[in-house]
């Protein structure tokens, strides 16, 4: 996602994703808890990949990026032959 907004300070790229850091400390008034982004980090690890964000420099905007690998697994089939019907419910 890229945008062309206020951009973030190069000094505070390093921290972006560190959690409860805001890098617009004018925004502590209008909400926000600084985890936006560590969320975003944790999520994208957690599935083999990761987050990044450049900043062209204040006023210039800010581009953040998510890469998770294509992973894609087979669905189980059980080995043919081995296959086990349910115990039968004894009627009475």
């Amino acid at each position: 996602m890229t945008d062309d907004g206020t951009g973030i300070a190069p000094t505070d790229v390093a921290r972006i994703f560190d959690r409860f850091f805001r890098a617009d400390r004018a925004r502590v008034r209008t909400g926000g808890a600084g985890l936006g982004l560590s969320i975003v980090q944790a999520i994208a690890e957690a599935h083999g990949g990761r987050a990044d964000v450049s900043s062209r420099g204040l006023g210039l905007g800010t581009t953040v990026s998510v890469v998770i690998p294509d992973v894609r697994v087979e669905p189980a089939t059980p080995p043919s032959g081995n296959r086990q019907e349910p115990p039968a419910i004894p009627s009475g």
